[in-house]
């Protein structure tokens, strides 16, 4: 008797701990809870604030280089409402898709120049010549990424046919602590002085969540 009774306490503390197990979550609704937090964190558009080159340039051939990209290139600023902004697209598995799907863009002032034999591929090799037309289109192009573990980066994967020189894939794109997005890019600017490749460094700041 007195056996069963010390047997007793320990058989109910058993069975009571069973019933206390937390519930095991469905993997979907983890996937989904998961995707909701990535788009109220990051899903949306960008305008840019900032735009510094690590050389000075003199792309508005002015006779005057600087680094700050929004005195060379005027139409730069998202003021100016030309919305050379970046997008970024969170969208949860679909029956389309095997998975989650992660979308980065970005807008650039593109320069195009006609010349003599056609026009201007965007690379290197074009001298300054003062009867050059120079105008600025408004392109850019989608990319997919995925998030670093601590989500401070977004590495952004190559297309299937990158071009060289122009829409280039950023060299990196980081979350800064405020949670707007500094990217690299390395590209080839017209300028006074010839072509040059520099390398840009600007600033993004997320202005809705709408894309």
């Amino acid at each position: 008797m007195r056996t069963l009774l010390l047997l007793f306490p320990i058989l109910l503390s058993a069975v009571l701990g069973c019933k206390k197990e937390d519930p095991v979550l469905d993997p979907e609704i983890i996937e989904a809870q998961k995707i909701a937090a990535l788009q109220n964190q990051f899903h949306g558009k960008y305008g840019i604030v900032s735009s510094v080159s690590n050389e000075a340039v003199d792309v508005n051939m002015d006779g005057v280089t600087s680094t700050n990209l929004f005195q060379e290139i005027d139409i730069l600023p998202s003021e100016r409402n030309y919305h050379f902004d970046v997008e970024v697209r969170i969208y949860g598995a679909n029956p389309l898709s095997a998975g989650p799907a992660y979308i980065f863009s970005q807008s650039w002032p593109e320069q195009y120049i006609r010349i003599e034999n056609g026009e201007w591929t965007g690379g290197p090799g074009l001298n300054y010549d003062p009867l050059l037309r120079m105008d600025f289109l408004r392109q850019g192009t989608s990319r997919q990424f995925y998030f670093s573990e601590d989500l401070r980066l977004l590495n952004v994967l190559p297309s299937d046919k990158e071009n060289p020189y122009r829409w280039v894939k950023p060299e990196s794109v980081a979350v800064d602590p405020a949670g707007r997005l500094v990217i690299v890019n390395k590209r080839y600017l017209y300028t006074k002085n010839g072509v040059k490749q520099v390398s840009i460094t600007s600033v993004y700041e997320r202005f809705t969540k709408e894309t």
